[in-house]
């Protein structure tokens, strides 16, 4: 059975949806695209992703099992299966990284990691790769975890054109599929269902402890002795001199 969990055209072109709509789901899934090239008298192009493997957010490599592959079904049908892991060679399954993610050093700056989905390749520069604003999708033809093979359009005949072994296609559709039989499909929505559940509690929790922080502040003065602390620093002199600057220049200093 195919149950649709994400649509852009209709839970909305936003990153956030989309992270909604699969974080929490334990069971397998099928990322299906359409799109065109840059040149609109190249037509159109489906194509997408199948994995075993619930989503991971944020995480700093690759996630997933070998249990995925890659597909497309137009203008040609193919399958891109992954190749036995050895040494250095397959592993690279599934990468999901979102703008939430922060250097945990300084969070005020986010990590240079590629924000978006992907399979294959490497976390700069996956295989199969949407941007976190879900409008391109890039491609390429070869990396060390997934069978070689185009996705996409292929390269031109033209001698003098490019001969560059990957492409960036504009997305028009974008739906993700909660794929297995009825039962498979309502054991991965229970779990989806506890994940939401367990996210909004520990939500709730955070915002009543920072409220309690706050109203705690309020009490013993802390807020207030800040927020005016520059009252206690001014004179009150019309020039707004800070405490000892007047007598300071009163003595020459």
């Amino acid at each position: 059975k195919w149950y649709r969990i994400f649509a852009g055209a209709e839970d909305g072109w936003t990153f956030n949806q989309l992270e909604h709509s699969i974080m929490g789901y334990e069971g397998p899934t099928l990322l299906v695209i359409q799109a065109r090239s840059k040149n609109k008298n190249d037509g159109s192009v489906t194509f997408g992703a199948y994995t075993a493997s619930k989503w991971q957010k944020n995480k700093r490599d690759f996630f997933g099992t070998s249990d995925c592959f890659l597909f497309q079904l137009q203008p040609t049908m193919r399958v891109l299966k992954t190749v036995p892991k050895m040494g250095k060679r397959g592993g690279n399954y599934m990468f999901y990284h979102s703008n939430t993610n922060k250097v945990t050093s300084n969070p005020s700056r986010k990590d240079e990691l590629t924000e978006g989905l992907g399979f294959g390749g490497t976390v700069r520069h996956p295989r199969l790769f949407i941007d976190s604003q879900l409008e391109e999708c890039h491609v390429s033809h070869q990396d060390t975890s997934f069978e070689e093979g185009y996705l996409g359009f292929q390269p031109s005949n033209d001698l003098f054109a490019s001969n560059s072994s990957s492409s960036t296609v504009q997305i028009d559709s974008l739906e993700i599929y909660a794929v297995g039989d009825e039962e498979a499909i309502r054991r991965g929505f229970r779990a989806q269902y506890q994940h939401r559940d367990i996210n909004d509690a520990t939500l709730r929790n955070a915002r009543t402890v920072d409220k309690a922080a706050f109203l705690g502040d309020m009490r013993n003065g802390v807020i207030e002795s800040k927020a005016f602390a520059h009252r206690g620093q001014v004179d009150g002199r019309a020039n707004g001199c800070m405490k000892g600057e007047e007598d300071a220049k009163t003595n020459g200093l």
